[in-house]
């Protein structure tokens, strides 16, 4: 079964940058040719090469409503074409577990937008909440939890990161890393059998 919670290969990277402040939209004077200041406010502008907050919130929020909210439309405007989407814990659940079956581990859950369109139209809507968020210039990092209704017994947490590329107005998904709990999850799908003392 193919789930499209694509969640991130290296837990590291995310570490890494926890840290890292956060760039802010930037601001500039109006000038005039003879560079002097023809205004005394500032004015913002976007910065096509790196994001603010905002823009990674939606960003975050785009991702999220693509678990809870799926729509083609939404697909296609916050994915690229060449979308690709790694987590060595969907493949976990795919496989069910077990080596050497469906698909290798290391590998893409998808390969493109049209698969993620084809795999995600048949999946059920999962409770997705964000815990904690942090972005550089063209990334993402989101630490997430599942529980609740439609995600039981165990709930399920994660953290995502999400590559993106400035597209005409807006930053859009281009690759996705994404790992979470899947041995909570096999059990919520009834996959596995948990051997408990207690």
């Amino acid at each position: 079964m193919r789930l499209s919670i694509a969640v991130f290969t290296s837990v590291s990277l995310v570490w890494n940058v926890l840290g890292a402040p956060d760039r802010p939209l930037k601001s500039i004077v109006a000038r005039s040719k003879s560079n002097t200041a023809e205004r005394s406010s500032l004015h913002h502008i976007r910065d096509s090469s790196c994001m603010d907050d905002n823009e990674a919130q939606q960003v975050a929020t785009n991702f999220k409503n693509l678990i809870v909210e799926y729509s083609e439309e939404l697909a296609n405007s916050s994915l690229t074409v060449e979308f690709k989407d790694y987590s060595d814990s969907v493949i976990e659940l795919i496989n069910s577990g077990c080596p050497n079956t469906l698909q290798d581990l290391g590998t893409a859950t998808f390969n493109s937008r049209a698969e993620f369109i084809a795999g995600q139209s048949q999946q059920p809507s999962i409770p997705w909440e964000q815990l904690n968020i942090w972005h550089t210039c063209t990334s993402v990092f989101v630490r997430w939890v599942s529980k609740g209704e439609g995600q039981e017994p165990e709930q399920v947490t994660g953290i995502v990161v999400l590559e993106t590329k400035y597209d005409s107005e807006s930053w859009v998904i281009h690759t996705v890393y994404s790992e979470f709990n899947s041995g909570a999850w096999l059990v919520n799908l009834g996959l596995f059998e948990p051997s408990c003392s207690a």
